[in-house]
């Protein structure tokens, strides 16, 4: 074992020194001295400078120099001697070291005629480095802490308050008051010379007050809070609002108050001109209130004229409401708030209301329409015509929902209602059935889009969809493939068992490459027996996989006619759709030449349409990670870790806890950081499959676990993806996980980064709210990291708030850091959610955590990541034989 080197410069004109200095060191056990050796003075100031030594042996009779010129040539330009320096004098000359030590040298040794001093000579070395060290680790704590300091100045002085420490044992003694005192007309060091300079400045009329509130803070030690005035330089009034509160030592005893000044003057204004506001809007109540009463008389009057209108009205009305009643149509009349009036029979019908049941309720309540297409609710008709002004009707593929919950496709407009000032009062809307209408409607748009006998969409609309492909993969650099299908063998069979079995076999050839699609992609009969399928965001090797999967089955179908069992293949030509591409007609026939060229080599085969090898160059290089971590899910390489998070607040029923971490398994046996391919895999839509990886290995490790096992009662947190948050089918299968192996869901944790609950912050809401009522455990990953709004916490229902890691790292050391963590701390614990500190490194960082009070850590100085299948050999190992 190779021991620690220690650079020595030996400067002395004497070679038997020299040499005696050499053996004496190269004879210690624990390190390896490294000697360089100087005869003058100048050379020794050449290798000092040059070589950077970690000690230099200063013998003081040189022959250009003595050892207190040496000193005086190896100082830099700030007047420090860069490395330390033992001086090597002879019994008459020690008063010189001690002049020497002065001057800069670290240490002496009296050269004596036994030359004992060289037994003496390695220690010594040691220990002048040791103290060199521990003087250097001292000036930098000096100056980091003179930088914290001036950066909490900095701050202070920042923030639009005044800010002040004061004295507690020295009434109205003021310590130190921030420069924007300035704006009242003062220098802060007026107020700190003076004893009292705080108090003299309140307003008369407040004083009193403001003193019995500082002599209760002095003798009760709590926080302070109060208002009062103080009293400008140039006589300007102006509301402050007072709080402070005792900061005290370790120990507890108090030091001194530290408080804050805060400007009201603004909110004072506003309240005093709502306490006038109050008393004009009482004055002018009473006025009202006797004009109402003279408004009253005249009404009295007008009914009586209103009464003999109502009856002209009525009959009117029994008029229109025959009408209504007898006309083939739906109608429904509302008031000018959307309300219903009234429904004739037809309307009551078709919605399932009847009139009575109806009247007063909301329009949207009885008239429910969806959009058929999106199934979203639709723009109620009334609505709109109530804002417009104007006669409006139905959007296309309108849907009623009838009281029952049956649909019926309906067409209808709706109009205003005016009195005779021209004011719209109400609606009136006409609708009808118009179920049958869209269905033969839909019918025929079937037909024209859509092959007769297969099912599958003609060559017109794939067309269609290819052109969009191609925009698409223009406007975003969208990557889609198009495949071209021929079988082979397929005339044989239509020839010689005709072509009832020709149309059978098609049929279902189509059904079985439907089933092998992914649901994105498109497959369409072009025309006899060729097919195309376009693969959206698909690259070149996923199509090409694609394509050979395809053909594999072709090859495997087996189509049984009369009782003969019939086989037959297909040729498949590849191209890919990027932006590069041409045209339609371009990529068309690029697909039908390979298909021709898979033909020409032989049949039954796929073959790929060659662009520039330059181009093919790159895209293998950039699809090399996405074509690796594809065979990693294939081949089943990837392993999970685990890392615990301790507890440093104990809470009662509190269980161990870790985080599930994954690595990528190369072949030979290394182990991949995520780091290095989960942003490729984010990036290519590979996300979803490796979080239901994750997912479905720790439910079934947790399941193999036995029932009364430490391991089935902790809490093991998997993070999700972005991609997987957006996934409406991952809640599904984590429910269809957990009741499959029988595993509690409150053996699991999910956590989400604070970057993709921003992204997708109703998405985050409804995954907390769905997956704690299964039981499981939500935590708020890096928060911090990406500035999140602190009021959006609030729709977020969850257990733990992880803080990032960049905050807590240098906690022990930074202020700021330590500040921003405290209030963090503070917002979970008042949402009553927990607080996890990530990055975790350090004893000092650990101590500094439990002072604030967060609630959990991890990190490495707990414990490093470690295989999850460690946890169960644990187990094992410590169960009795």
């Amino acid at each position: 074992m190779s021991k620690p080197q220690i650079r020595v410069l030996v400067v002395e004109d004497d070679a038997v020194d020299r040499m005696a200095c050499r053996r004496a060191l190269a004879r210690d056990a624990d390190f390896e001295f490294v000697i360089a050796e100087a005869e003058t003075g100048g050379e020794g100031l050449r290798l000092a400078h040059g070589q950077k030594p970690d000690c230099v042996l200063l013998d003081f009779h040189l022959p250009d120099m003595n050892g207190l010129e040496f000193l005086a040539e190896l100082r830099n330009d700030l007047g420090e001697i860069p490395v330390p320096v033992m001086m090597l004098t002879g019994a008459d000359t020690a008063s010189v070291a001690v002049e020497a030590m002065k001057r800069g040298a670290q240490d002496y040794l009296v050269k004596d005629v036994k030359r004992q001093y060289l037994e003496l000579l390695p220690a010594v070395i040691q220990r002048v480095l040791r103290e060199r060290r521990v003087l250097q680790e001292k000036q930098h704590a000096e100056n980091k802490l003179a930088q914290a300091e001036a950066k909490y100045r900095s701050l202070v002085e920042q923030i639009p308050a005044i800010t002040y420490t004061a004295a507690l044992d020295v009434p109205g003694k003021l310590l130190y008051v921030s420069p924007q005192l300035e704006a009242l007309g003062y220098l802060p060091e007026e107020w700190v010379a003076e004893v009292g300079a705080l108090r003299s400045h309140v307003h008369p009329d407040d004083q009193l007050r403001a003193v019995e509130e500082f002599d209760r803070v002095r003798a009760t030690g709590r926080p302070l809070r109060c208002e009062y005035r103080l009293l400008a330089r140039n006589g300007a009034i102006v509301w402050f609002r007072d709080e402070a509160s005792v900061v005290r030592d370790e120990a507890g005893n108090p030091l001194f108050l530290q408080g804050i000044l805060v400007d009201i003057s603004e909110s004072k204004r506003v309240e005093k001109e709502l306490k006038e506001h109050r008393y004009r809007l009482e004055e002018l109540v009473e006025k009202r209130t006797n004009a109402l009463t003279r408004a009253n008389e005249h009404l009295r009057k007008d009914v009586i004229e209103l009464r003999r209108a109502e009856e002209a009205l009525f009959q009117e009305k029994e008029r229109a409401q025959v009408t209504l009643e007898s006309i083939g149509d739906a109608v429904i009349t509302t008031d000018a708030a959307g309300r219903i009036e009234y429904l004739n029979p037809v309307a009551a019908q078709l919605t399932g209301w009847s009139s009575a049941e109806a009247q007063g309720l909301p329009l949207q309540q009885v008239f429910n329409i969806i959009n058929e297409t999106t199934r979203e609710p639709a723009e109620s008709p009334v609505a709109r015509c109530l804002r417009e002004g104007h006669a409006v009707g139905l959007a296309n593929h309108s849907i009623l929902v009838r009281r029952d919950g049956s649909e019926l496709a309906v067409a209808d407009t709706a109009s205003p209602i005016h009195d005779r000032h021209g004011k719209t009062t109400g609606v009136v809307m006409v609708f009808h059935n118009v179920t049958q209408e869209r269905k033969l409607a839909q019918q025929l748009s079937y037909q024209a889009t859509h092959d007769a006998l297969t099912g599958l969409i003609n060559r017109r609309d794939f067309e269609q969809r290819l052109e969009r492909a191609l925009a698409n993969a223009r406007a975003d650099g969208a990557e889609h493939a198009l495949c071209y299908l021929d079988l082979d063998r397929f005339k044989v069979i239509n020839d010689t068992c005709g072509h009832a079995a020709g149309d059978q076999l098609l049929r279902q050839l189509s059904a079985m490459l439907l089933d092998q699609m992914r649901s994105r992609d498109t497959l369409a009969r072009l025309g006899g027996d060729e097919f195309g399928l376009l693969l959206e965001h698909c690259h070149p090797e996923q199509a090409m996989r694609i394509a050979e999967e395809l053909l594999q089955a072709v090859q495997q179908f087996k189509f049984v006619w009369e009782g003969k069992v019939h086989s037959i293949g297909a040729s498949i030509g590849v191209v890919p759709v990027t932006a590069a591409s041409e045209s339609l007609s371009a990529v068309l026939r690029a697909a039908d030449a390979a298909c021709y060229t898979a033909k020409g080599n032989g049949r039954n085969r796929v073959y790929v349409y060659q662009i520039d090898e330059v181009e093919l160059a790159q895209r293998n290089s950039e699809m090399q990670w996405v074509a690796r971590i594809t065979q990693a899910l294939e081949e089943d390489r990837f392993g999970l870790f685990c890392q615990p998070i301790a507890e440093l607040v104990p809470h009662a029923g509190e269980r161990a806890h870790y985080e599930i971490l994954l690595r990528m398994l190369e072949p030979d046996g290394r182990v991949i950081a995520p780091d290095a391919f989960l942003a490729a895999a984010e990036r290519y839509n590979l996300m979803p499959a490796i979080d239901r990886w994750v997912v479905r290995r720790v439910i079934s490790w947790l399941a193999a676990q036995p029932p009364e096992s430490e391991q089935r009662a902790a809490i093991y947190s998997i993070n999700l993806s972005g991609a997987s948050l957006a996934d409406h089918a991952m809640l599904d299968f984590i429910r269809e996980q957990l009741i499959l192996n029988q595993v509690p869901g409150n053996m699991l944790g999910f956590e989400i980064s604070e970057a993709t609950a921003i992204a997708n912050l109703t998405q985050a809401a409804h995954f907390f709210q769905e997956i704690r009522n299964l039981g499981c455990r939500t935590t708020l990953d890096n928060f911090g990291s990406a500035m999140f709004s602190i009021a959006s916490l609030n729709v977020l229902q969850m257990d733990y708030l992880k803080i990032d890691g960049n905050f807590v790292k240098d906690i022990a050391q930074d202020r700021i850091a330590q500040a921003l963590v405290d209030a963090i701390n503070q917002v979970a614990h008042e949402m009553s959610a927990r607080t996890v500190a990530g990055w975790t490194e350090s004893p000092a960082s650990l101590d500094a955590l439990e002072e604030i009070g967060v609630d959990h850590a991890q990190g490495y100085v707990i414990c490093r990541p470690r295989p999850l299948a460690e946890l169960g050999e644990e187990q094992e190992l410590s169960s009795p034989q």
